[in-house]
């Protein structure tokens, strides 16, 4: 997601505060909920873009919604946002600050497909032969997709690796259609 120019200084500015508070640890906890509490309510993210609501009666809801349930700068900074009427970049400030956090901790987030379930232990191995692959350290995101067949599919950064067994089967099929199989 492309961030906006504000968007990018609030992200800054608060990920400052949290490193001079030694806070930064708790304040990426409070931020990856709260992209998952957007991510998986659409009447949260409606409500967060609506601009028919006043930014009081915004900043009153969000203090009810997350008092309590985050750190006293997350919910500072959420009533900031509402207050400068920016609470609708909320999602966008999340993402950009879990990016910079994990960016600063030399962390890479890796979105891997499988093609059914996968144990903890098969996790732990993908994700260790990612991280010797990229020599970062890597925070893993799975989902399951039947469509390969096999193996698996992972996103690090740019770079996308495919050992599925739907891939080893296209490069089969063309070698095939090339002639230049070997046994």
């Amino acid at each position: 997601m492309k961030n906006s120019k504000s968007s990018r200084r609030y992200t800054l500015a608060l990920y400052q505060i949290a490193l001079e508070k030694n806070s930064a640890e708790i304040i990426k906890k409070d931020f990856a909920d709260i992209q998952r509490s957007i991510a998986a309510s659409r009447e949260l993210s409606n409500f967060l873009a609506a601009p028919i609501i006043s930014t009081v009666k915004k900043s009153e809801i969000i203090e009810a919604m997350f008092s309590g349930k985050v750190n006293e700068l997350t919910l500072k900074f959420l009533k900031l946002l509402c207050d400068k009427g920016r609470i609708q970049n909320l999602g966008e400030i999340a993402e950009d600050l879990l990016n910079l956090m994990n960016e600063k901790q030399g962390i890479v987030i890796a979105k891997v497909k499988t093609a059914v379930e996968v144990t903890e232990k098969e996790k732990t191995s993908i994700t260790a032969k990612l991280k010797q692959y990229t020599g970062k350290d890597i925070t893993a995101f799975y989902t399951v997709d039947p469509s390969i067949k096999g193996g698996f599919i992972a996103q690090v950064e740019d770079r996308i690796i495919d050992a599925s067994i739907l891939r080893q089967l296209e490069l089969l099929k063309e070698k095939f259609a090339q002639g230049t199989f070997n046994n």
